[in-house]
């Protein structure tokens, strides 16, 4: 099972990520001065960089009762993240240019898509006072859909005082399906039963814990050049208070707290671009990091045992991007 899920996890990783990454060519918005590429990048992948940062931060638990000494899960989860219709595309404006306009005069602002906009090329754009329009270019697409499913691995064990350590980890390895390129991840978190500390409390007919947890994914994938890359790290934190009530087989969770991510994208190498006079030569044009995928988050969810160890569970996450999560797994608890 633990091949099968990882494969998974790569394989859900590289449809999306991949795809992305195959938009991210330097034709498509390195041009003009540097105030342009940071102004058309952060427009463009804003929204792909804060749907992983919430992303990471998802299918951590499945209720809020810890194991017994020594009990354990291994969980394989989907959180499929739901991209707002205001971050499927961004202005353009002139006044927001430096060296590059829109390339219709009649215009001085315009819609374009963002990573998860339409497929269909944005506007045309070209250096400024360029009368030949031999720096004419079409800001780039998106992939033509508004989600973006984040794959995870999470294991957990029970400790002493009612507590579980949370672990997610993959070691640096290639991508089925995207050339020369690699991902690792290494993530923790910890579970402890509150109401142990609270006299009177073993009355309540709920389990209550609190849950920290942190998520660090890496992504590298050479471009066209042979100098030509794109790094992706992404950092994620939680804090929960989580609650649940287990019925026979069915355990019914929710989970309220605080998010924090960044997500930082790099594209790496040497870049030329003709204004229209001289070739002009960029190294590492883009640095973009984003960090507001913070603030708070709420999940509901329900976790169903069958075959005693076989768990499956789903939920729905509320925050600064909504999303689904659903998970299949072993679940050792008894």
């Amino acid at each position: 099972m633990k091949k099968t899920t990882l494969f998974c996890f790569l394989i859900l990783f590289a449809a999306v990520t991949g795809l992305k990454a195959q938009l991210l060519t330097p034709s498509s918005f390195i041009a003009g001065s540097q105030q342009d590429i940071d102004y058309l990048a952060n427009g463009y992948l804003s929204p792909f960089a804060r749907s992983l940062g919430v992303g990471i931060n998802n299918g951590w638990y499945y209720t809020a009762k810890p194991h017994k000494l020594g009990r354990f899960d291994i969980m394989a989860t989907v959180s499929v993240i739901s991209i707002p219709t205001e971050d499927e595309t961004f202005t353009i404006s002139n006044s927001d240019l430096n060296s590059l306009v829109l390339a219709n005069s009649n215009i001085s602002q315009a819609e374009t898509p963002t990573a998860f906009g339409s497929e269909d090329d944005g506007p045309a754009l070209k250096a400024e006072g360029d009368i030949t329009n031999i720096s004419q270019f079409n800001a780039p697409g998106g992939v033509g859909f508004s989600y973006m499913p984040v794959p995870m691995l999470n294991a957990s064990v029970g400790l002493v005082k009612n507590t579980n350590v949370h672990l997610r980890y993959l070691p640096t390895m290639g991508i089925p399906g995207v050339d020369d390129g690699e991902i690792n991840m290494f993530g923790i978190g910890v579970t402890h039963d509150i109401l142990q500390w609270i006299p009177g409390a073993d009355k309540i007919p709920l389990d209550v814990s609190l849950f920290f947890g942190y998520t660090g994914l890496s992504y590298e994938q050479a471009l066209n050049d042979d100098d030509q890359k794109m790094d992706i790290d992404v950092n994620g934190y939680t804090f929960r208070a989580l609650v649940s009530k287990k019925f026979l087989f069915v355990t019914v969770y929710g989970g309220a707290g605080f998010n924090s991510g960044t997500t930082n994208i790099r594209l790496l190498g040497t870049y030329s671009y003709d204004n229209g006079i001289q070739e002009v030569t960029y190294e590492d044009p883009v640095d973009l990091t984003v960090d507001d995928a913070g603030g708070f988050v709420g999940n509901l969810g329900v976790r169903l045992k069958f075959l005693w160890v076989m768990a499956v569970t789903a939920d729905y996450t509320f925050g600064t991007y909504n999303a689904f999560t659903s998970g299949l797994g072993v679940s050792i608890d008894f």
